[in-house]
C-alpha cells in the first residue's frame, strides 16, 4: 500500500474474495497507520467462481482439498477465455463459468464470436488494399449502418461508466452489442465494389478499433485471423 502512494497513485483498489470481508477493516486501518487518507483506499468484494462441466456445477472445497488452481482452468479454455469469463460478471453477482462452452470455438462462445467480428473485418480491410477510406457519405445511411454507427459513438462513455463504478463487466456486454450490429450491417449490406465502398470500408474500420479497444481493455487479444 505504501508502494502504491509513494507512486503517486490516488486511490489503492483492492479485489478480495467473498470470504474475506474481515480484511477491509484492516486495510483501511493500515492505510491510516501508514499515514494516509482511509478513504483512498476501496475494497471490491467479489463472489465465489462455480465452474459447470458437463452441465453440471463443479463442488469445490478447500478442506477436502477438492480445488481447481488458476493455471489449469486457464490450459483448459485459454487465456482470453479466463479474462472473459472473470470480469464478465460485477463484483455483487456470483461468476458462473461453463468450462465447455469457454472452450468452444465458435459464435456460441461470447468472446470467440467478439473476435471473429474484428477477424472478419481484419480480412475485409486486407482485401480492400489501397482503395480509399471516407467517413464522407454518398447516400443516406441504412438502417444497419446508423444503428451501428450509434453504438460505435457510445463507446467513450461505456468505457468511463465503466472506470467510475468500478464495474468492468460492462465492457464485454458492450463488445457484444458491437459485434451483433457489425454482423447485422455486414450480412445486409455489400462492402467492397458497393456503390458506399469507401464509407462502408471506414465503418469497418471504425468497428475493428472500437472492438479492439474493449478487447484490450478486458486483456483479451485481438485477432488479424481466425
Amino acid at each position: 500500500m505504501h508502494d502504491k502512494f509513494e507512486r503517486g497513485f490516488d486511490i489503492a483498489i483492492y479485489v478480495l474474495g467473498a470470504d474475506h470481508h474481515g480484511y477491509v477493516a484492516r486495510l483501511k486501518a493500515a492505510a491510516a497507520m501508514l499515514g494516509y487518507d482511509p478513504a483512498r483506499v476501496e475494497v471490491l468484494i467479489y463472489q465465489l467462481v462455480h465452474l459447470i462441466s458437463g452441465g453440471r456445477q463443479t463442488k469445490m472445497s478447500k478442506r477436502r482439498g477438492d480445488v481447481v488452481f488458476l493455471d489449469d482452468f486457464i490450459e483448459e479454455i485459454g487465456v482470453d477465455a479466463a479474462r472473459w469469463y472473470l470480469v464478465n460478471r460485477g463484483p455483487d453477482q456470483t461468476i458462473e463459468i461453463d468450462v465447455d462452452l469457454a472452450a468452444e470455438r465458435s459464435q456460441k462462445n461470447p468472446v470467440y464470436y467478439v473476435q471473429y467480428a474484428h477477424a472478419r473485418i481484419a480480412g475485409i480491410l486486407r482485401n480492400a488494399g489501397d482503395a480509399e477510406v471516407s467517413p464522407e457519405l454518398r447516400a443516406p445511411l441504412a438502417l444497419e449502418e446508423r444503428e451501428l454507427v450509434k453504438r460505435l459513438a457510445e463507446f467513450p462513455a461505456v468505457a468511463a461508466e465503466a472506470a467510475e463504478k468500478r464495474g468492468p463487466q460492462g465492457i464485454p456486454s458492450y463488445a457484444i452489442r458491437v459485434a451483433d450490429d457489425f454482423h447485422r450491417f455486414y450480412h445486409e449490406h455489400r462492402v467492397l465494389e458497393s456503390d458506399q465502398q469507401a464509407f462502408r470500408l471506414a465503418l469497418c474500420r471504425a468497428a475493428q478499433i472500437v472492438i479492439a479497444r474493449a478487447l484490450d481493455l478486458v486483456g483479451v487479444e485481438a485477432p488479424e485471423r481466425m
